[in-house]
This record gives structure tokens, sequence and C-alpha cells, in this order.
């Protein structure tokens, strides 16, 4: 069923049907908002209709930051920069238009900054909010185009060890809760998103053990 509503002088018409997203398009005229209604229903109806994906990367990041990181078991937390700074750089492009060119364009400047590791799970988190957004938010795509980007040198095993001193080094210019959860990672060898997972219940005072719930590999 559609419907027509005025927002800042312009017609914004809306399409509902079961089964499919709801669609939306604004136009400055309400008659031909009316044959747009009238023409995309028709194309439902037929099984010819193919919607376009409206919303914008920034808009993607956002809704995912919000509904899908607070599930995990972290609630997201080693996530949440990559998402913000995903949403910072491409903002207002439309998920639709996003292209490889973008993501490489992308991944060559963060290679002037930081480590191709890095760099491919900047990406894997954008390619997670995209494919959430596919399955789980009805967003009408049909290619995620994360799948189609190459790195080099980006699953070269790291062997970089602290030396002589850095220790100390990093330490002094950590703030005090930081401190803590790097000497944590330092004699434990535990990742980030483990160390945020600690409960009291898993601390054992009296054996001076600690249990991990949950690993990267899933294992406990």
């Amino acid at each position: 069923m559609g419907s027509i509503r005025v927002r800042q002088g312009r017609y914004q018409a809306n399409v509902r049907r079961k089964g499919y997203a709801t669609v939306t398009k604004t136009f400055t005229s309400r008659e031909v908002a009316k044959r747009w209604i009238k023409s995309t229903e028709i194309a439902i109806e037929r099984g010819d209709y193919a919607p376009r994906c409206t919303i914008t990367v920034g808009e993607l990041m956002h809704k995912y930051e919000n509904e899908y990181l607070p599930n995990l078991n972290n609630g997201g937390d080693s996530h949440k920069w990559r998402v913000r700074l995903l949403k910072r750089y491409f903002n207002d492009l439309p998920l639709a238009d996003l292209t490889p060119a973008h993501l490489a364009k992308y991944r060559d400047q963060r290679l002037l900054k930081v480590a191709p590791q890095t760099v491919k799970r900047d990406l894997s988190v954008l390619s997670s909010a995209i494919n959430t957004a596919v399955i789980e938010w009805s967003v009408p795509l049909d290619l995620n185009p994360v799948s189609r980007i190459r790195f080099k040198n980006a699953d070269v095993p790291r062997d970089r060890r602290l030396q002589h001193g850095e220790e100390e080094l990093l330490l002094s210019k950590a703030s005090p809760c930081l401190n803590r959860q790097i000497i944590v990672a330092i004699e434990t060898a535990m990742r980030q998103g483990e160390i945020y997972s600690i409960r009291k219940s898993d601390i054992n005072a009296q054996n001076q053990t600690l249990r991990i719930p949950e690993t990267q590999d899933g294992q406990t």
C-alpha cells in the first residue's frame, strides 16, 4: 500500500508490501509521487521490482554500532573505534554506490599509517556490517564490495616482541587504567577482547588463577 506525506515542502512517497522492505522516494510534485507509487506497486505485483538501497555508509555504521555491537560478548568494544573511523571516512556515500575502488582508496591511504593486517581488520568490520544489513535488516544489496578487495602481506605472521626498555617506556606514557591492561596482556598473552571480557567470577584469588570464558578461537 502506498502513502504520501509532505516533508519540508517535498512529497515523500512510501510503498509498503508484505514480504518487501518499505520503499521510499521523495518528489517535488504530488502527481509524480502518485505515478511512482502506482508503477512501483505494479512492478512488485509482477515480481519485477528491484529496490535500490538508499541507506548511506555512515547511517549503516551508526545502526551497526547501536543495534549489533551491543549483542557481542564484550559489547563490541574492540570494534567501536573502527566503526567510528569508517563512519567518518565514508559518511554520506550511499551504500549502493560503494565500490571496490572506494575501498581500495581507503586501503591505500590507511596503509600509509598502519600495517596491512590493521586495514584488513577495518574492512572486515565494514563487511560484517554490510552482511548484517542484508541478512537481518532487509537492505537490498546484491554484492558485498569488500569481498572484491585484495590485500598484500596481510596474513604474514607477526614475530615482533618488546625490546629492552620498551615496556617501561610504554607504561610511562599510559594512563593508570591502561597500565593495568598492558601488564595483564604482557604477562598472560591475552587479547584485548579477552581482557575486556574478564568478570570478577572468573578470578580465583585463592589459587591465583584466571579463567578465560571464551578465547578468539572459541575455546574456553
